[in-house]
């Protein structure tokens, strides 16, 4: 079950590639005709996907079904210091996708409560539409973490994210979230440009001299070929 596409669906634009190649991205956002300014500070973003015991919200991605959705919980900030933070669906119907969140009270990440727990208490906290996902995607496979930048045009219509220090965390044998022993620190850079689909033909025309090529990318299948080895 995936909701109605709404109208203010976005499309996203991904490139990936060495970490290497930073400064020289970094250059082109400074440089670019479309008059990036900076939106936020810069800060860490902590993810954990949930999928079901047979990986099928990867096996939808791999197969490349048009309605698929994505459950993580999302929380920012350095993992010694507990934030509040929200559970999310992400929607993709062929090339555009949307998000739903659903704030989780009283509920600071990481806890001393163990998987089984959490994922009760996030049941509590969301509409019946996110208890759907979630009875459907509640094992936790993994955790990731980056730093992110944020860019944004002028005319605030189009948004850019810049990735670095990507590192994985396996949960799929924990009993409560695993966030000391890193599985993978990954020396990538993910840039992400997103905008509304009713500006797509524009918008995409504007970055056609982007020094990296465009990439399917996915950090959470990356992430579990990654752990998993497929």
């Amino acid at each position: 079950m995936i909701s109605q596409m709404p109208k203010n669906s976005r499309y996203e634009m991904k490139f990936v590639c060495y970490d290497i190649y930073y400064h020289e991205i970094l250059n082109w956002i400074k440089l670019h005709k479309s008059l990036w300014e900076k939106e936020y500070d810069s800060r860490l973003v902590n993810n954990v996907y949930f999928d079901t015991h047979d990986f099928d919200s990867y096996k939808d991605n791999i197969y490349g079904e048009s309605q698929r959705t994505k459950v993580r919980y999302r929380w920012y900030g350095n993992f010694k210091k507990p934030s509040l933070g929200s559970l999310e669906l992400k929607h993709k119907r062929n090339i555009f996708g949307w998000k739903k969140r659903f704030t989780i009270k009283d509920f600071y990440f990481p806890s001393d409560l163990n998987w089984k727990q959490i994922v009760s208490l996030f049941y509590k906290n969301i509409s019946m539409e996110g208890q759907i996902w979630l009875n459907k995607c509640s094992v936790p496979t993994i955790i990731n973490q980056y730093l992110r930048r944020y860019f944004i045009t002028s005319d605030k219509k189009i948004r850019l994210t810049l990735d670095t220090n990507y590192s994985i965390y396996d949960q799929r044998y924990s009993n409560k979230p695993n966030l000391e022993k890193i599985f993978l620190k990954q020396p990538i850079l993910i840039l992400e440009i997103k905008f509304d689909r009713e500006i797509r033909k524009n918008a995409m025309h504007m970055f056609k001299d982007i020094p990296i090529r465009a990439s399917k990318n996915s950090k959470y299948i990356y992430s579990i070929r990654s752990v998993v080895g497929v």
